[in-house]
């Protein structure tokens, strides 16, 4: 969880960015003294970050550096971690000089180097971030981002939801009057869409769905599949058994992905047990192989507006996030399904970190409104004021339903109540009473699960909560459950029963918990990020 406001009076010395924490590359920003938002370059003099880890001793390389090494000492090499968000241990880690780093650990040496890079670019120390996620990421992978924040240093204001970010972006920027906007972000590793409302200085989210786990290493692994099946045709090997030669094909693989977005044609030569392979691939042959991601992706959108209520002339104007919306087949997929105009005037990569800063100073003028303290320049307040002087105010929805798990009523099966329906305003607070499944009942076990099916086997259980309860109750006696769900849609149950009031939290299925998240403090602060 955040640390609350009461413990940070004030603004006073304090920094916020935002990050856009990616599959394929992160990318930080701030807004300066003029209220205009600044991508904080790397120590590289690079906009945008690989999000590379190369583990060498007690020194992890992030970045560019780390990424031209993966084909020398691809053992060495961590990439894609943000796909493995929410993983337990026991799920995903990797194993360098004699530890095993969890998804969130791995992302904080990441989140490290964005702040030390931020930290000497702007020559004061960066202390609060709001860290962007996708819109589906579920509540198990919003609290491992958020500790993965925590780990690399940062009071971590919001986890905020990528398509969002980028609405904000371009709604403070770009907007000139009321308009719902259709915002398609496609990265390297996950696929969001989502529908904005913009008018008035309020940003609302109408709609969202997606799969955050497609994206453009799926379009990637289509060139390197191809080839491979090509060697192996020809040669009798497979390239993909030796992990250097994999390496060296993946990267050879998205070269040619890039240049099919401005060449109708790349040629792909990979070597391998002695043999070497010339491929010529066409962008016609590209896209027909790849014809099935985009229908994933097309049916993805048609869902989301379905579930809005909204038919394609309802919407004013196309977002475009990610970098994959720079393939001509992606945008023409959308321009033929919607028929309406795209943004052209806000950078893909960079348009999440910019609306991720937003929220984040957003975040600090409330506090000095609560404080207050003034400590944000009049320019900055004035940006993301209305002419009345209230705040740009935001709204996200629920992108899953949270449910309880309950038994019928002739104790047979078991089913999911829906507490929390998919699309409610956040935050949100909802309770309901039911009642004990029998008599004499020594406590309550709340199975609290998330997905869209009555099926418990069908939906993602999060967490529960054992409650104890008074002897000699009889079948059906009142207990009232409540969930909280805040802006970092991360959920907290409250049980009522007989005058007595709980507050739990929930146990999460998450990769670290809380003495996990001590020792890996401790072991971060003794590794090298460069």
């Amino acid at each position: 969880m955040t640390k609350p406001s009461s413990q940070t009076p004030g603004n006073a010395k304090r920094k916020a960015v935002g990050i856009d924490l990616g599959t394929t590359f992160s990318a930080l920003c701030h807004v300066d003294e003029n209220g205009r938002t600044q991508i904080i370059p790397n120590a590289e003099s690079e906009r945008i970050t690989p999000s590379v880890i190369l583990f060498d001793g007690s020194t992890a390389v992030v970045g560019s550096a780390a990424k031209q090494n993966a084909v020398a000492e691809p053992e060495k090499i961590v990439d894609f971690v943000k796909r493995e968000m929410g993983k337990s241990k026991a799920e995903f880690s990797r194993e360098f000089g004699g530890k095993f780093w969890s998804a969130e650990e791995l992302s904080a040496l990441i989140l490290r180097k964005l702040k030390q890079d931020g930290e000497k670019f702007l020559g004061a120390p960066i202390t609060d971030a709001v860290i962007t996620v996708p819109a589906y990421f579920s509540d198990v992978e919003r609290s491992a981002t958020m500790h993965a924040g925590q780990l690399a240093g940062f009071e971590v204001l919001q986890i905020l939801n990528e398509p969002t970010a980028a609405a904000l972006a371009y709604g403070i920027d770009q907007h000139s009057g009321n308009e719902t906007v259709f915002v398609f972000d496609l990265g390297g590793g996950t696929f969001d869409v989502t529908i904005m409302k913009i008018a008035e200085h309020h940003i609302q989210m109408l709609g969202s769905n997606g799969d955050h786990r497609l994206g453009g290493k799926d379009w990637d692994d289509v060139i390197v599949n191809w080839v491979s099946e090509e060697f192996d045709r020809q040669f009798n090997e497979n390239p993909l058994l030796d992990l250097h030669s994999y390496q060296d094909l993946y990267n050879r693989a998205l070269t040619a992905k890039i240049q099919l977005s401005s060449r109708n044609s790349a040629t792909v030569v990979h070597s391998y047990a002695g043999h070497s392979l010339k491929l010529e691939l066409t962008r016609e042959e590209f896209e027909h192989r790849c014809r099935h991601l985009l229908e994933k992706a097309k049916s993805i959108c048609e869902i989301a507006m379905a579930e809005a209520g909204l038919e394609w002339n309802h919407i004013d104007r196309v977002l475009l996030t990610g970098g994959m919306t720079r393939m001509p087949s992606v945008r023409e997929m959308i321009r033929k399904m919607s028929g309406r105009p795209i943004a052209e005037d806000i950078s893909p990569d960079e348009a999440v970190a910019m609306g991720a800063a937003l929220q984040a100073t957003l975040v600090l003028l409330e506090r000095e409104d609560d404080s207050g303290e003034r400590n944000i320049s009049a320019q900055t307040r004035g940006k993301l004021s209305s002419a009345e002087g209230t705040l740009v105010k935001v709204t996200n929805i629920t992108t899953h339903t949270l449910g309880v798990v309950l038994w019928d009523d002739q104790q047979v099966e078991e089913y999911v109540f829906p507490m929390l329906k998919k699309s409610t305003p956040i935050p949100a607070e909802v309770k309901n009473s039911f009642g004990t499944a029998k008599a004499n009942m020594k406590n309550v076990l709340v199975r609290v699960v998330e997905g869209e099916s009555t099926v418990p086997a069908e939906c993602t259980p999060l967490g529960l909560c054992n409650v104890e309860l008074p002897p000699f109750l009889p079948k059906g006696s009142p207990v009232e459950l409540t969930y909280r769900y805040d802006e970092n849609q991360v959920l907290e149950v409250r049980v009522d029963a007989f005058g007595k009031q709980s507050v739990v939290k929930i146990s999460r299925n998450l990769g670290l918990n809380e003495t996990e998240m001590e020792t890996a403090t401790a072991d971060l602060m003794r590794i090298c990020v460069e």
